[in-house]
């Protein structure tokens, strides 16, 4: 939102290690802030360095991407059994609607006996 991006820019002018870096920011619904952008700042390459390689850039982001999948990041809306791109598509999970799951299959899909 605005009110991030504006905190990350006006931190960013009081942060010594972020002089000579480009960087992108972003954050997780539900997550607080860090108290500081300085030791995420200090870990960067400096411009002049070259940065990271096209591979390098490309490997991060997939694994970010994995970290925490989906458009609306929202832990608390998922059901049991759920994705988050089904969460995404409006599509229920394969245990059923958040709130009325049937553990019971999912017993079953692994072979559990009762």
């Amino acid at each position: 939102n605005r009110v991030d991006v504006a905190k990350i820019l006006v931190d960013c002018l009081s942060t010594p290690e972020a002089t000579g870096k480009t960087f992108e920011g972003i954050s997780a619904a539900g997550y607080p802030p860090s108290k500081s952008i300085g030791p995420a700042l200090a870990r960067l390459s400096l411009d002049a360095e070259g940065g990271p390689s096209s591979e390098a850039v490309l490997a991060m982001y997939g694994v970010l991407q994995q970290l925490l999948p989906g458009e609306k990041q929202r832990p608390d809306q998922l059901a049991m059994g759920q994705t988050y791109e089904q969460l995404d598509r409006g599509e229920t999970g394969r245990l059923g609607e958040r709130g009325k799951e049937n553990v019971a299959a999912a017993a079953d899909d692994v072979g559990v006996t009762r």
